[in-house]
């Protein structure tokens, strides 16, 4: 099964998945590191390697960080250089439902094509729903 680390600024990263195991319920493989004040890059740094090797099975790992140019992605660079991995910044709730759902039936490169799809697709603009709704429901009365 494909590992999946989540490493982000505060509390962030915890939040997430247990949003996702609200959904989905409890996940295995699957490990979550909060960037704190006062956290020092090499602190940081080793629980992100200690992380990626627990995690590392044989059938790959799946990193997410949420911000580009943030410690948790500059660290995930740092990384990427000693060890195979796939990394997305910009995490969001339905990219990792997609990963959990997705990784005991791909591989490693097929949930991270999974997971790029959903990745791409664009935000979904509720007021603008609504307005559609309203005008289809006025449409309908006439």
């Amino acid at each position: 099964m494909v590992g999946i680390l989540i490493a982000a600024h505060g509390d962030f990263a915890a939040g997430l998945l247990s949003a996702v195991e609200l959904i989905l319920g409890k996940q295995t493989k699957v490990e979550t590191i909060g960037l704190y004040h006062g956290d020092g890059f090499e602190e940081f740094g080793g629980k992100i390697e200690k992380a990626l090797d627990e995690l590392d099975d044989g059938d790959g790992v799946l990193a997410f960080v949420d911000i580009l140019g943030g410690t948790p992605s500059n660290t995930i660079f740092r990384y990427l250089q000693k060890k195979k991995f796939r990394a997305f910044a910009g995490v969001n709730m339905p990219m990792v439902i997609q990963a959990v759902t997705m990784r005991e039936v791909m591989d490693a490169d097929e949930v991270y094509a999974s997971v790029l799809k959903t990745a791409a697709k664009p935000p979904i603009l509720l007021h603008e729903m609504f307005e559609e709704m309203q005008q289809e429901d006025n449409e309908d009365e006439i």
